[in-house]
């Protein structure tokens, strides 16, 4: 991985009212070449894991006023002619369900509205084509007015796939670009114009661990062998990650990095930057 440096404030990177981290850098060509010798800043590092709602009445106030206003908003989609992607990637156990269930519960789980896509390791059909073939494929793409939320996406490719080591480097780099350029397609008139939202949600090393306990004594299902590989790999997760956000996080599709440590503040501040990113999109 490239040398880490710390963040500036305004030129890496935006803090939002609540907390959340927004990276949305300016490229001037969106498939300009990687340089193995840019330092990636360390936007991980700058997470408040101590941000959380303490009372229970006032978590409820608030995510009933951004479930409230988010319905309203998606309303609104189908007549701009648009649709909204929401990307979700982060540490595993960091509650990417959890939030999922509210924008759900927002939208009072109309099908018409809704789909959620998880994403697991791609078939054998799907390893036969290039590796964004496969979210075109059936309907996990929006029609206007629809909302897909992506539990893991095409951003794997650069997380998984470097830290696992499985594509040759040359490729991985070359997919930063592709990437880009994907999501501006996605977001234009011609692509789709949709709504792209990208959310990574973030818990320390600790509490992931306490997390992984409770779900082997009450959920052991949900424990797989890949969760017990990816938290041997977290330094490089973290590595990954940090390069995803800095060579990823564009202007018209920022990377938001949320605190998951709490899951009450996390389910708020997921809706709360979600619905600024609509009500700036739908001006």
């Amino acid at each position: 991985m490239a040398k880490k440096t710390k963040p500036v404030l305004g030129r890496d990177y935006v803090m939002l009212d609540n907390g959340v981290i927004a990276v949305k850098r300016c490229f001037s060509n969106l498939d300009e070449p990687y340089d193995k010798r840019e330092k990636i800043p360390d936007y991980l590092s700058l997470v408040d894991h101590k941000l959380q709602i303490k009372s229970k009445k006032a978590y409820k106030k608030a995510l009933l006023r951004e479930e409230t206003e988010f319905n309203t908003l998606v309303r609104k989609l189908k007549e701009a002619r648009r649709s909204l992607i929401i990307v979700f990637q982060g540490r595993d156990t960091a509650g990417k369900s959890g939030a999922t269930e509210r924008i759900m519960q927002a939208v009072d789980y109309d099908p018409k509205l809704f789909l959620w896509v998880p994403i697991g390791p791609p078939t054998e059909t799907e390893h036969a084509h290039g590796y964004v073939w496969r979210f075109y494929s059936g309907e996990r793409m929006p029609e206007f007015g629809q909302i897909r939320v992506l539990d893991r996406s095409w951003w794997e490719r650069v997380l998984v796939e470097v830290v696992m080591k499985l594509a040759p480097t040359k490729e991985l780099r070359s997919s930063y670009g592709e990437l880009r350029m994907l999501e501006r397609l996605l977001s234009s008139p011609a692509g789709g114009n949709a709504i792209v939202a990208k959310i990574w949600m973030d818990i320390t090393r600790d509490e992931q661990h306490r997390r992984f306990k409770a779900r082997a004594a009450n959920k052991p299902w949900k424990l797989s062998n890949a969760d017990k590989e990816a938290r041997k790999h977290w330094d490089g997760y973290t590595d990954a990650a940090n390069e995803m956000f800095h060579r990823g996080g564009t202007q018209y599709a920022p990377w938001h990095i949320v605190s998951s440590e709490d899951k009450r503040y996390s389910r708020v501040a997921v809706l709360q930057t979600i619905n600024q990113i609509l009500r700036e999109q739908l001006k």
